[in-house]
């Protein structure tokens, strides 16, 4: 059984994330196992950054905290098991490099129908299952 399970959750295109978070609190039934929900904020182009506030990464933060909080009021008797983060940067990079940080042992991650662009250069779940160094469970 799994002792960490990492939930990469997609706020803006999440239409499996119920699904994604009940599948990870099934493999979450052990007493001693941890779920951390992350959401990754993409920086955007530098040209776009000057147009944008000064603290736009703290209100950005806020929102997706504030956002991961509510999914994790709807998990029921799981969420006193879950933690949230924000990340800024590159979404597969993030995800795979705070999956070692935390040591985790499964990565829950949602998927989508894929188009064009996902079949030219792979997408963020594709990515994570070829890169990541423990187990990866993709939600369909």
């Amino acid at each position: 059984m799994p002792r960490k399970i990492l939930v990469p959750i997609d706020l803006e295109h999440g239409e499996r994330v119920n699904e994604v978070l009940r599948i990870a609190a099934d493999f979450a039934t052990a007493d001693d196992t941890e779920v951390e929900l992350l959401t990754v904020i993409q920086a955007g182009p530098v040209i776009v950054s000057q147009f944008l506030a000064e603290n736009y990464e703290s209100m950005a933060s806020t929102k997706a905290e504030q956002e991961l909080d509510a999914l994790v009021a709807g998990m029921g008797a799981a969420a006193d098991k879950v933690t949230t983060t924000v990340r800024f940067g590159g979404t597969y990079q993030e995800i795979l490099a705070y999956a070692e940080k935390i040591g985790a042992d499964l990565i829950v991650i949602g998927s989508h129908k894929p188009n064009v662009a996902d079949y030219l250069l792979g997408s963020t779940a594709a990515r994570v299952v070829r890169h990541a160094k423990c187990s990866v469970y993709v939600v369909r």
